[in-house]
């Protein structure tokens, strides 16, 4: 005869917590937390991804942003450019259909669609007001301009082709130079045109700066970061800072340096990047693991073979990164930290390519349908379609190990736009019971009880929903249960 009722009360649902063995952690969190939303301490499905209509034949090397600050349309001031087939696209986000843009004068063809690229602006002879550009470059190719007001292309005339570009203090830099991998070069200031020294004023031109590893390496990425230049190789990472010529100064950090530079984002105060065994930082001082206990079984299942694919971005407060996991060659599935809550979160069943975050949303190219752009979904009452997901909490002894726990009632307040279920399971160290919580279309937080039968030293409770319906769990959840001590 059970002598003591336990009740677990959960204000709120967590993200993942993976950096224990699962027991007796913050039932909040979760050891399983897979296309769900727990913004705000709601538990919720996440949206699918909407795929845009437009299509190009060969597979997108490159997508990038160009905000037309200057556009007279406000409705058309973002425009998407992707790289494919040898060729430059360009299309409004809610575009149907793509347009080619043309070539450089005695160009043909790039030779690459892997593009750095960064936006500026110009100020043409005789024009009242500045011109808004894309500046994109390769190692191959060298550096070519997109206009925003016409959308021409020209090339821009460099000492080097650069592999990656940053802007920093007005000037565009340059580095990734395929036969001097030490070498950054920067343009004049407030000119992306002008690749020229000036002798009698040097802080009026460009020039360059040598950086030697002695190691082969070169550097993969140049990041913005405050008021500095973060230049990064595949082992180290320098401070650039200065704003002039004559007080440019090389700082080497502590940690190591961006083995996966796809993977680079500034968010708020930190650089995160992926590394082989998990998320990393850059603070200013040093490159060290970042948060390793939340996503600690996520980053074990990561196929190290294919790494180079991985791709993360920063957007909204949340740090993404598509990673390929058990064994994928490409990127399977995306980590989500947001920064504000704290939280970690996994959307499987969606292939990344790369990210592009813009002001009207995040999109990303398909791994999967290479000439394929899609929109990521956040919140699935308002975006669209819902995922199929799961929550897994983790196990629980209600403060008492030495007592059996059963007949567990579990009350929920979920709410619907459709008709759904919700698939709710206690499960012990000897069994699993599950229960079918009906949710009507339209309900709004009615509370919902479902009880369970069986017995065990310790419990879990898992939350899985299987069709497309959205759904959220507004008033967290409450578990009652009978203890049995021996």
């Amino acid at each position: 005869m059970a002598e003591q009722t336990a009740r677990l009360k959960l204000e709120g649902f967590l993200g993942l917590y993976q950096g224990g063995d699962g027991v007796l952690e913050d039932p909040r969190y979760a050891v399983e937390a897979v296309n769900v939303e727990t913004r705000g301490g709601v538990l919720a499905a996440a949206a699918r991804a909407r795929r845009l209509e437009a299509e190009l034949e060969e597979p997108i090397g490159t997508l990038a942003r160009l905000h037309r600050r200057w556009h007279a349309e406000e409705g058309e001031r973002d425009v998407l450019v992707a790289a494919s087939g040898g060729a430059l696209y360009w299309m409004l986000p809610d575009g149907e259909a793509w347009t080619k843009l043309g070539y450089p004068e005695g160009t043909e063809a790039y030779r690459t669609d892997a593009w750095s690229w960064v936006t500026y602006e110009m100020n043409p002879e005789g024009s009242d007001a500045p011109v808004d550009v894309l500046l994109l470059s390769n190692a191959q190719d060298g550096m070519v301009c997109v206009r925003g007001d016409d959308m021409s292309v020209t090339r821009v005339e460099t000492p080097r082709k650069f592999g990656v570009i940053a802007r920093y203090a007005e000037r565009i830099w340059g580095g990734a130079i395929e036969d001097d991998p030490d070498m950054l070069v920067y343009s004049a200031p407030f000119d992306p045109f002008d690749w020229s020294a000036n002798v009698e004023i040097p802080e009026d031109g460009a020039g360059d700066i040598l950086q030697p590893s002695w190691d082969g390496d070169s550097f993969t990425a140049l990041m913005p970061f405050g008021s500095q230049l973060i230049a990064l190789k595949r082992e180290r990472v320098w401070r650039i800072l200065g704003t002039d010529p004559g007080e440019y100064a090389f700082k080497e950090q502590y940690g190591g340096g961006a083995a996966f530079a796809g993977t680079v984002a500034v968010e708020g105060e930190r650089m995160l990047m992926l590394g082989r065994e998990g998320l990393l930082q850059y603070d200013g001082l040093s490159v060290a693991p970042y948060a390793p206990q939340y996503a600690r079984g996520v980053f074990a299942r990561m196929n190290r073979e294919a790494l180079e694919q991985a791709r993360g971005c920063v957007y909204g407060g949340r740090y993404y990164c598509a990673l390929p996991l058990d064994g994928a060659e490409s990127n399977s599935a995306v980590l989500v930290y947001d920064a504000r809550e704290q939280t970690w979160l996994v959307r499987e069943g969606v292939s990344v390519k790369a990210f592009l975050p813009t002001g009207e949303g995040l999109f990303f190219t398909s791994a999967t349908e290479p000439g394929r752009v899609y929109r990521w979904g956040e919140d699935a009452f308002t975006q669209g379609a819902a995922t199929p997901c799961r929550w897994v909490g983790p196990w629980l002894e209600l403060s008492r190990k030495d007592a059996r726990k059963g007949g567990w009632t579990v009350y929920l307040w979920p709410q619907a736009r459709e008709a759904t279920k919700l698939y709710i399971t206690i499960r012990t160290e000897k069994r699993a019971r599950t229960k079918i919580c009906e949710v009507e279309a339209g309900d709004t937080g009615r509370q919902k009880r479902l009880t369970f039968g069986g017995s065990g030293r310790r419990f879990r409770v898992e939350i899985e929903s299987r069709d497309g319906q959205a759904w959220a769990l507004s008033g967290g959840m409450q578990v009652l249960a009978e203890l049995d001590p021996d």
